[in-house]
């Protein structure tokens, strides 16, 4: 039959000692019979290509191959859970310097994630935001995107005091520049590299588009929708000033509108 070992006694214990490696003795484990629980007092060594097994059908198995370890759940979800306040739950690894270090945590003062390492999304797999994945995020290998395909818009915002959004690219010889910025300070689009609008793309400006210019792949043209069309110079005593072809590959100056004269001048003939 089986074999027994109990202790009537209420509240009382079942207590396993043996040699503390001093010449004493020292408690190894007991069943605490006043708290109900089995108490271990030194290290629990589970050898290499043991399971620790927990749960009725084994459903919970945490091994060392020894190469590797190994934390196995094959019934339900697996759940890691730090209850007492303010605690953090973190993840630790080396560091690749003969040391460790957190790469991120689940900070529970904070009531966010903390992230202190990189963290590289491979090929095609895709960073993800939003309960319908609308905003996705990915490297194909070649290119990178940014996908809004879900719902509302997309908005890119600075909300520094006086403070930029700069779009750089590459500048042609090996490095990068700045192409435009949305300027907090001055309140305005600043370009630093040339704006293209291609053939028959329309440059507007008002709330309807009321004025235009493009260039229809033969020509170009302004064209005024709305009110007058009114061409000023604003700077002291200078000109507007008319030009075009001269007839022999250059150009030359038909008509000057005079702000220091206060005149028209041709300087051709009608």
């Amino acid at each position: 039959g089986d074999l027994y070992i109990a202790n009537t006694t209420a509240d009382e214990d079942i207590i396993f000692q043996s040699d503390d490696g001093s010449g004493g003795v020292a408690t190894y484990f007991k069943l605490d019979g006043s708290s109900s629980n089995l108490q271990y007092f030194k290290d629990l060594l589970i050898a290499d290509n043991v399971n620790l097994l927990i749960g009725n059908s084994s459903d919970l198995r945490i091994t060392h191959d020894a190469s590797n370890s190994f934390i196995n759940n094959v019934t339900g979800n697996l759940t890691i859970k730090n209850s007492a306040d303010d605690a953090d739950i973190k993840f630790e690894c080396d560091d690749g310097s003969g040391s460790v270090t957190e790469y991120f945590r689940l900070d529970g003062s904070a009531g966010y994630t903390v992230v202190s390492k990189a963290i590289n999304f491979t090929d095609n797999v895709k960073a993800l935001f939003g309960a319908s994945h609308d905003l996705k995020i990915v490297h194909d290998g070649t290119d990178s995107f940014i996908n809004s395909d879900g719902n509302g818009d997309l908005y890119i915002q600075q909300f520094n005091d006086d403070k930029d959004i700069i779009f750089k690219s590459d500048n042609g010889s090996g490095g990068i520049t700045e192409y435009f910025r949305l300027d907090g300070g001055t309140t305005s689009t600043r370009f630093e590299k040339k704006l293209r609008a291609q053939d028959n793309i329309q440059i507007q400006a008002g709330s309807a588009g009321d004025v235009e210019i493009l260039h229809n792949g033969t020509d170009s043209k302004i064209n005024n929708y709305t009110g007058d069309l009114i061409i000023t110079n604003e700077a002291d005593d200078k000109d507007i000033i008319f030009r075009s072809d001269d007839g022999s590959g250059g150009t030359a100056e038909y008509l000057k509108i005079s702000g220091s004269a206060e005149s028209i001048i041709t300087s051709k003939s009608n």
